[in-house]
């Protein structure tokens, strides 16, 4: 399989919200992935600030609370009864990893937010919530935890396309995030910021193809990489692993 890597921004050139609607993929459901938490009193959960902090906002506290539930079990499922509950005191490094978690329907009423209630666009069908690693000294550790994450995110969206009645709407795209590369760059240098973001970009690239063997059938086509035009970290970054592999790049994107 191929995959259309859209490079995605508002009206205003600027980066989308987490839970609008695309202004790239017209049809078809969008899945859209957060930047989790493995922080004590957060772990594996929706809320604090930066990216998480966009999804509560956006979900509001009813459907925030519902997210978060199936969070905890999710996590259960796949660790054992009970292990989120354990780990909440601890910040694990050795269970990062991707959730898939329904957008619950219909949303419970939420506050306004200047004026309206944030957008939550009637195409996003869930969460995909990734847990991304400590980034020390501006470098990505382990760089196999760091794909694997990334896998595991398209792999637990392409289960969901899997499993769908006959004639329902699949996940026809996803919506990337570039894990740790924003907080734990604070402080680099613009150079040593630039690297980092472009070897998350590049692992990224390479989940995509293990994903796409694993599971071409499922797996979403069309990835949408939140960005603000004319350029940013993520044009620059994706740009760069894509002309690696021989790839053409324009204003829109690349064909992997």
């Amino acid at each position: 399989m191929s995959y259309r890597i859209c490079f995605e921004s508002n009206a205003q050139s600027g980066y989308i919200h987490v839970l609008a609607e695309s202004t790239v993929l017209a049809h078809g459901l969008v899945a859209t992935q957060n930047a989790g938490s493995s922080n004590p009193g957060i772990y594996y959960q929706v809320g604090g600030a930066g990216r998480n902090g966009d999804f509560a906002e956006g979900l509001g506290t009813g459907a925030t609370d519902t997210v978060n539930r199936a969070l905890a079990a999710a996590y259960d499922a796949r660790y054992g009864k009970g292990s989120w509950q354990a780990d909440q005191s601890t910040a694990r490094e050795d269970r990062l990893t991707s959730f898939y978690i329904p957008i619950p329907r219909p949303l419970p009423a939420r506050p306004a937010v200047g004026g309206k209630p944030p957008p939550v666009g009637d195409r996003i069908a869930g969460m995909v919530y990734s847990v991304g690693p400590v980034i020390h000294r501006g470098k990505i550790g382990d760089r196999d935890q760091y794909r694997q994450i990334y896998v595991d995110a398209l792999l637990a969206v392409a289960a969901v396309n899997a499993q769908a009645a006959a004639g329902a709407a699949r996940i026809e795209g996803l919506r990337l995030t570039m894990l740790s590369t924003g907080l734990y760059s604070a402080g680099l240098p613009p150079a040593d910021a630039a690297k980092l973001a472009s070897d998350a970009a590049d692992l990224i690239l390479e989940a995509l193809e293990q994903a796409a063997k694993t599971d071409g059938a499922h797996v979403p086509g069309t990835i949408l990489i939140n960005t603000q035009k004319p350029t940013s970290k993520e044009i620059d970054a994706y740009s760069e692993a894509a002309r690696k592999r021989g790839l053409k790049v324009d204003a829109q994107g690349f064909v992997l």
